[in-house]
């Protein structure tokens, strides 16, 4: 038998599945050894694995939303 079962198993459905795999524009990652900082230009649907100096980069900062109250 599977070491899951049905159960334990949770209930994404494709709303769900969209906002894990969002990339968001505004999203900052930083690198902590050369201070490399990139910042989504172009958002989409997917997976994107951020590496700088043969690390993995940190999110920095999540895109901003319109109501956060911050002037441009």
């Amino acid at each position: 038998m599977n070491e899951f079962s049905e159960a334990q198993t949770p209930d994404w459905d494709l709303a769900v599945w969209k906002e894990s795999l969002s990339i968001h524009v505004g999203t900052t990652y930083a690198c902590h050894d050369c201070g490399n900082l990139v910042m989504v230009t172009k958002g989409g649907i997917g997976v994107m694995d951020m590496t700088c100096c043969g690390k993995q980069m940190e999110q920095f900062a999540g895109p901003r939303s319109p109501d956060s109250g911050d002037k441009e």
